[in-house]
């Protein structure tokens, strides 16, 4: 087997390893690190593939960029994500809208996935699902409670709750 020829003195590469093992909250990093610390300190990239999830070419990966670039080359890069459909502006003009207009202001009965979902197609030119909507109002600091349909049983007025229980 070929011994990998180090850019870096391996010794000092492990002393590195090993204190960022001690100081790292991040758990695939530090696994990283720990797999690239065991091939320096001697053990073969397909004998901890046998012994771990790892592939041995992707242990091997690990050494060459820690080697080559430094430890911090082995951490996870930002993922960017989908872009938003709404801007921030547009986001904070619907909260100051449901706190403070009534939704019957905008042609609604009560404030719910749906009909959020029609405001903003409506006013933005956005579609967004009813679920998407839903998420959306949780996110902006609401809860989606089920509007009452009958006088509560703590109002003390019996008579109007029996007359519902009626009809």
């Amino acid at each position: 087997m070929p011994m990998r020829k180090y850019v870096t003195d391996p010794r000092k590469l492990l002393s590195e390893g090993q204190l960022i093992v001690n100081s790292t909250d991040d758990a695939k990093f530090q696994h990283k690190v720990e797999m690239v610390n065991l091939v320096l300190a001697g053990l073969t990239p397909s004998f901890l593939s046998g012994h771990t999830a790892d592939s041995k070419n992707a242990v091997t990966l690990w050494v060459k960029k820690a080697d080559e670039q430094g430890f911090d080359s082995l951490r996870a890069k930002k993922q960017p994500g989908r872009p938003a459909k709404l801007s921030a502006n547009e986001l904070e003009e619907i909260k100051t809208l449901l706190t403070m207009d009534s939704p019957k202001e905008s042609g609604c009965n009560v404030w719910d996935g749906i009909s959020l979902s029609n405001y903003i197609f409506k006013t933005y030119s956005v579609k967004l699902g009813v679920r998407q909507c839903q998420r959306l109002l949780r996110n902006l600091g609401f809860s989606l409670v089920r509007p009452q349909t009958f006088p509560c049983k703590g109002s003390g007025d019996s008579s109007e709750r029996e007359e519902f229980k009626k009809n």
